[in-house]
């Protein structure tokens, strides 16, 4: 998926450089390197325009290096990956400053929020005022309009998530252009509009299989967008008090349950291996993988690849561990949770060579145990970091907590020797995902049976061996409720409680984390403290603690205890968005600046 379309983005890469060296905000760089007189022509040239426009949006692992800093979340560009570094499912060396609320970019110099950025929407709209111009017919045009449409909604929907209220732009921007002097547009209002677009890249575009493309967008690409948005509008609606979060989450059910009947997916099982969650996260190719709904494929031999898998799997290049409150949020093989079952010793918690045991199978293959996901040649330079991971005072890269993420972990040196021509595919849009839409929203609108969860959440925990989940033996957690009622003020159904479980565990390192935090109005779980495993001196006899890591009363490993102020991250409520840069602000007297964040 997505290879040809990258091997025509070399094509139109002076095209677009006008429309994207801004980096700032309602930029009037002009497109006239497509002349409107020369160009808009031929289907061939709707379809170059938008092979340019994919890799905009259809990341993946980046290219090359893939080693941009996205602003302003502060991860790099592999942001599926490393977007929950800044949450409460990962720890980096040095702590991030947005989980930390100490953004200050964006005072430092007058700029910060680069998601304040409308360079993209400007391309976008270009095409919108342009393609009519084809001598096409109207169902051809509409092919790649509905693509266009399906950007369009997405930008937007990133936009909203980061910002609240953000102006909506229709039409390419003149310098003397009213817009440009508006205020931000009311969040429902905008929200309506991506709706509103959704609807028609659905009408659009082609469905699967119909055509003779397998690397460009259909119907079920933008079903599923628009299901992961209705969720994500309705729930924060309802959790932060804004009117009609009904009907986004039905938006989600509705669109769920088009791609679940349409046949054309299912949780996928790799044969013959004992780790199959895991062996779903380390391929070259999706082509045949009936839950991947959309998918972005590096090639070497014409140098679009990147270098995701020799810097993740070899030498842990982006420093960081998973977190002891994830792992322990992971239930027991009886589908009990650790603080009441009766599978789990409590003695053995943080005991990374103990802890796994009895757990539920996604553990073990999330996390690497010690001797676990040996690297297929020992001889590389940085060969211990997955089995026995690197603490802080050993050599080479460092994992702070202990926890080596062993997801996304492809076990072959040759596609580490690519270097920046590595090919390890990326999943973009998983069915699993749908699946938990659906169980989400019908759950929050109170229409979540036994059939539903058979449906969902019981075919995910049927690729690895997990207990179904009954209604009517629904398990206590303690624990899990008491965080609930401490860091966020309410306590969710037990049923809710257990579907955002399986969310946060199905998709951990899929950067769903920060949203779903950000849209429950669960941002104070930032606040609790950050851990690792227990220290054990005899498996490290070289370190000191208290001079080359530390720990807390308990033993715990604790990464930031000497660096971070106060020891712990503290969550505000300015949080649950990002500010707008203070130039933009200059520029524009009528824009608003986000609660908490400074205005000049």
């Amino acid at each position: 998926m997505l290879k040809n379309i990258s091997i025509y983005l070399f094509l139109l890469t002076v095209a677009f450089g006008a429309s994207n060296c801004s980096k700032k905000s309602l930029d009037q760089f002009p497109l006239d390197q497509i002349s409107g007189q020369t160009y808009w022509n031929t289907e061939q040239d709707l379809q170059l325009y938008n092979n340019a426009v994919y890799p905009l949006y259809i990341v993946g692992f980046g290219t090359g290096f893939g080693d941009a800093t996205l602003q302003p979340w502060g991860v790099t560009q592999a942001q599926i990956v490393y977007g929950d570094q800044i949450t409460d499912n990962a720890a980096p060396l040095n702590y991030s400053t947005v989980a930390a609320n100490q953004f200050i970019g964006y005072t430092k110099d007058g700029s910060g929020s680069d998601g304040w950025n409308f360079s993209n929407i400007r391309t976008l709209n270009y095409f919108l005022d342009n393609y009519q111009k084809a001598q096409l017919t109207d169902s051809i045009k509409h092919i790649y309009a509905g693509e266009i449409y399906f950007f369009k909604a997405w930008d937007y929907f990133e936009k909203v998530k980061l910002f609240g209220d953000v102006p909506w732009i229709t039409h390419v921007l003149s310098t003397n252009s009213p817009e440009l002097q508006a205020p931000r547009t009311p969040r429902a209002q905008v929200m309506d509009s991506v709706t509103a677009l959704l609807d028609k890249a659905i009408a659009w575009l082609p469905a699967k299989g119909t055509t003779g493309w397998t690397d460009r967008l259909n119907k079920d690409a933008a079903l599923h967008l628009k299901a992961r948005i209705g969720l994500h509008e309705g729930t924060f609606r309802k959790y932060h008090g804004i009117a009609d979060y009904q009907k986004f989450l039905t938006m989600a059910v509705q669109a769920c349950e088009t791609l679940m009947s349409s046949g054309h997916y299912s949780i996928y099982k790799y044969p013959s291996v004992a780790d199959p969650y895991n062996q779903q996260f380390g391929q070259y190719t999706y082509a045949n993988n009936p839950e991947i709904i959309l998918w972005k494929q590096y090639s070497a031999d014409v140098q679009l690849g990147v270098a995701f898998s020799r810097y993740f799997a070899q030498n842990l290049r982006a420093q960081f561990g998973v977190t002891r409150n994830l792992v322990d949020e992971y239930l027991c093989t009886d589908g009990n949770p650790i603080s009441t079952s009766p599978l789990y010793n409590s003695a053995n918690r943080g005991l990374i060579t103990k802890e796994f045991a009895n757990r539920d199978p996604r553990l073990a293959q999330t996390v690497a145990q010690y001797g676990t996901y040996e690297l297929a040649n020992t001889s590389i330079q940085g060969a211990n970091n997955a089995p026995y991971p690197n603490l802080p005072g050993l050599s080479g890269n460092k994992c702070p907590t202990g926890y080596r993420l062993a997801k996304w972990f492809l076990n072959d040196p040759a596609d580490w020797n690519r270097i920046t021509n590595g090919m390890q595919a990326c999943p973009i849009f998983r069915y699993a995902e749908t699946l938990l839409i659906y169980a989400e929203a019908k759950a929050e609108l109170n229409q979540c049976d036994q059939g539903v969860l058979d449906n969902t959440i019981n075919k995910l925990r049927d690729r690895v061996g997990m207990p179904h989940l009954m209604i009517g033996t629904l398990p206590a957690d303690p624990e899990l409720d008491a965080a609930y009622t401490q860091y966020c003020d309410y306590t969710p159904s037990p049923l809710l409680r257990e579907i955002r479980r399986e969310r946060r565990v199905e998709l951990a390192f899929e950067n769903t984390r920060w949203d779903d935090l950000m849209r429950w109005k669960a941002g104070k779980f930032l606040n609790i403290p950050v851990l690792g495993m227990k220290f054990v001196q005899t498996e490290y006899p070289k370190l000191t603690p208290g001079k080359d890591l530390y720990v807390n009363e308990t033993g715990y490993i604790e990464p930031y205890q000497k660096t971070m102020p106060g020891r712990n991250r503290v969550f505000d409520d300015r949080q649950y968005y990002f500010p707008i840069p203070i130039e933009d602000l200059t520029l524009n007297p009528n824009l608003v600046q986000n609660p908490g964040w400074l205005s000049k």
